[in-house]
């Protein structure tokens, strides 16, 4: 398998090289090119597997090469590694059916992961391949998924991914959330989405979702003579335990003791 680096940043690239082990990933050859003209030339010199490019790149940006290569080379992964945290730009990376997108500076570990996962399906197609000659290449997001990305487009283009998990998680509240249904609701990887989302929030996705449950809560027993279970169960506890317990550790009072509480408060007379 050999791979092609293409970052403008010498620094960068050159880091890259040096600090993960591609002999464990089956890695023959890892050659580097500093722009997007550097890249086709290497493309058209050598056989490349795997490429790992950066997004913004004078002459050229990364998008506009894998956009190329995908032209030229269908077989080609790409990861992204970049420094941009830019949803369009994730969105136009996963339309173009890149491997992955991850951010500087770079957790050599997770780059890891992503790699053993991109190097078994070099392997897989190899093999598949050399028995069949056939020539068919792994599809790697559903037509489906592309048709709803482009009826996405009318909405408005700038919208962020963390605002469209936002609004997902406010609007289902009462639904059972995991980090990865919302990470495909906007089409991203579950652990990018996790950062993406802890640093614009200032919290992980889990407590964003506690949070806002348990304000539901409040406002429910506050408001309404629904039974306490019914309103576990409108904020998406189906065990009314659970729910007491974190209600308790979250407000140091039971539900039942809140909405007697509010109650006196409301019964007071009011002074003039």
């Amino acid at each position: 398998m050999n791979v092609i680096l293409v970052d403008d940043e010498a620094v960068a690239v050159n880091a890259l090289r040096r600090r993960v082990d591609w002999q464990k990933f089956g890695v023959e050859e890892v050659s580097i090119a500093n722009s997007m003209r550097q890249a086709q030339e290497l493309f058209s010199a050598k056989e490349i597997h795997v490429m790992l490019c950066d997004i913004e790149m004078p002459q050229g940006s990364g998008l506009d090469l894998f956009e190329w290569v995908k032209s030229h080379y269908p077989a080609v992964e790409c990861v992204f590694v970049t420094c941009h945290a830019d949803y369009d730009y994730m969105r136009k990376a996963m339309q173009l059916g890149s491997a992955d997108y991850i951010l500087k500076p770079i957790e050599y570990e997770e780059l890891e992961g992503i790699l053993g996962k991109v190097a078994q399906r070099v392997q897989k197609r190899a093999e598949r391949d050399t028995g069949s000659q056939t020539g068919d290449q792994e599809v790697r997001i559903p037509a489906h998924v592309l048709q709803k990305l482009a009826a996405e487009e009318k909405g408005s283009p700038g919208e962020s991914a963390v605002s469209a998990v936002t609004d997902y998680i406010h609007r289902h509240l009462h639904e059972q959330i995991s980090i990865s249904g919302l990470a495909e609701q906007v089409y991203l990887n579950e652990q990018y989405l996790a950062r993406l989302f802890k640093k614009s929030v200032g919290l992980s996705i889990l407590e964003y979702v506690t949070r806002e449950r348990l304000k539901l809560a409040r406002e429910l027993l506050r408001s309404t003579d629904y039974p306490i279970n019914r309103v576990a169960d409108s904020v998406g506890y189906d065990n009314y335990s659970y729910f007491t317990r974190l209600f308790k550790r979250e407000t140091g009072m039971t539900p039942q003791e809140y909405r007697q509480r509010g109650r006196k408060s409301d019964e007071k007379p009011a002074t003039l």
